[in-house]
């Protein structure tokens, strides 16, 4: 297992891996013995990645059932199951699972900064010093995107939690919040690795930084913030960098990059998963864990819930007749998105029928595709993507359509170069409006059930129509009529205005008095 884990490993015999975060970050060693070896500095690094890895965030709520439910993808469970749950636009400022990411997120942000302020006193090799300064500045400045993206004006903490009599802080702006987040991330560019790193997506490099710099520039330029051009040529300018350092390419097999994150090997050969989170273990039956559920709330339908099958899954969340209506016959993704088969209790595997569509769950992640035995049934092994090159490749095309107010040569290149992998024909001769359709329903095809598609729809400005349009797909006869797939409809008629961003939790509001909830909630 690669190394940050080992030192998560190290972490956990401190205390179960979910309650050592609940405490002050390394409150077990006084900070004046604290950071003196390189081991120090990279055991609190560690800290900090980890808060990632946890159920909160990409193990399963933030992931999954705040991002994961939109016009493409929804949670397939009874209409009445969904009531009082994010999942299901039905939540109030008291949800629990609203409460658990965004303590999660800050946890992570005051452990980003307990390990700044630290270092500053650090007498480490100095190249060390600042390599691990890059990555926790930048893991702090994505952790308040995570925040941002989701509640709009959030609270930029940029030190530690020191005294409670100042701990309360008004919200930033968001269009600040966002111009300091890129500040933050440009800063840290020349800081972090540009070498080491480069065959592991576990860990924060330059090239990383560049397309998540590309991601947040985005957003600025979109709604509700309207950046504009500025920021589109910022977008541009980093995901070109990533295409121009040859560091990533496309695996050309569709499924391949899938696989290998299931059963944590590194595809050092293409490095098209340029980030991700890393999960491992089968908690009691090897006595190795983090808390993902990748695979078992989001993936194929599984049944077999013993510890030597195939794995077991609730595919909770399934591709809508929009998703599907998304691919040509002849697209490669098609069958990976939305799997073909299940697999019953005794690992048979059973083909839908062609008539059987929204029935397929998430293919993306299935769990016939681990290694580890035993298997637990309810946490896994498997990753969970951050950022892949061919978001960056769509996020240049999109970015250089924006600003030119026409498509490119380049940003034919980059979104051809992503549709001739999936085995659909190239682009070309399109108009500004034609071609950023295409984007958007390209971005639909090949990055559905990666916690992103949420976030486009904010920042194109067309979230609540698009999952309106949703609630109309239900209406179609080849919608099946049961009521776990009648979830959507009810998840589309609730759906309004407010529903862009979450409210700020209500506990947090009773401790942070400077701060107010957001409009319409």
């Amino acid at each position: 297992m690669k190394n940050i884990i080992y030192v998560l490993l190290f972490l956990s015999t401190l205390g179960a891996c979910s309650d050592y975060l609940d405490t002050r970050a390394y409150d077990f060693v006084s900070p004046e013995e604290f950071y003196q070896t390189e081991n120090d500095a990279q055991m609190a690094l560690a800290g900090v990645y980890s808060a990632l890895a946890t159920e909160d965030v990409y193990g399963n709520r933030y992931s999954c059932m705040i991002s994961n439910v939109d016009d493409l993808s929804f949670y397939v469970r009874p209409a009445t199951q969904t009531v009082s749950h994010v999942y299901g636009n039905d939540h109030n400022t008291s949800n629990t699972d609203i409460y658990n990411a965004w303590t999660a997120i800050y946890k992570g942000i005051e452990s980003a900064n307990i390990l700044l302020e630290r270092m500053e006193k650090s007498d480490i090799d100095e190249t060390v010093k600042n390599r691990i300064v890059g990555e926790a500045k930048f893991l702090r400045a994505y952790l308040h995107f995570l925040a941002v993206q989701t509640w709009k004006d959030v609270p930029l903490r940029k030190e530690s939690f020191k005294d409670v009599s100042k701990s309360a802080l008004p919200a930033t702006p968001q269009p600040e919040a966002l111009d300091w987040i890129i500040s933050e991330m440009e800063e840290s560019l020349t800081m972090v690795d540009d070498k080491e790193y480069d065959l592991s997506p576990s860990r924060v490099k330059k090239s990383v930084v560049q397309g998540v710099l590309a991601r947040v520039s985005l957003s600025r330029a979109g709604y509700p913030t309207n950046g504009g051009k500025p920021y589109y040529e910022k977008a541009a300018q980093y995901a070109r960098a990533v295409k121009e350092s040859g560091k990533h390419d496309l695996n050309p097999d569709v499924y391949e990059m899938w696989k290998r994150m299931a059963s944590d090997r590194y595809d050092t050969e293409y490095n098209e998963s340029m980030w991700e989170v890393e999960f491992i273990g089968a908690r009691e039956l090897d006595g190795n864990w983090t808390n993902g559920r990748i695979g078992n709330v989001i993936g194929n339908i599984q049944k077999n819930g013993s510890t030597e099958g195939l794995g077991y899954s609730y595919w909770f969340y399934g591709g809508s007749l929009k998703l599907w209506d998304l691919f040509d016959s002849n697209d490669m993704r098609r069958d990976l998105t939305m799997a073909p088969y299940q697999i019953d209790a005794k690992d048979a595997y059973i083909y839908w029928k062609d008539n059987q569509i929204v029935q397929r769950a998430c293919g993306k992640y299935r769990r016939e595709w681990e290694t580890l035995t035993p298997r637990h049934k309810n946490y896994t092994q498997e990753n969970y993507p951050v950022l892949r090159y061919a978001d960056v490749l769509l996020m240049l095309a999109e970015a250089e359509n924006e600003m030119n107010q026409s498509p490119t040569i380049l940003a034919y290149e980059a979104i051809n170069t992503v549709r001739e992998r999936a085995g659909i024909e190239p682009l070309s001769g399109l108009s500004y409006e034609e071609f950023r359709q295409e984007i958007r329903d390209e971005r639909g095809r090949e990055l559905t059930f990666e916690s992103l598609r949420r976030y486009d729809l904010v920042r194109w400005g067309i979230y609540t129509e698009a999952i309106q349009a949703l609630g109309e797909s239900t209406y179609d006869g080849r919608w099946p009529g049961g009521s776990n797939y009648s979830t959507a409809r009810a998840f589309a008629e609730r759906t309004q205005k407010k529903h862009e961003y979450l409210p700020i939790p209500l506990k947090e509001l009773a401790i942070n008095t400077e701060l107010k909830q957001n409009p319409l909630w």
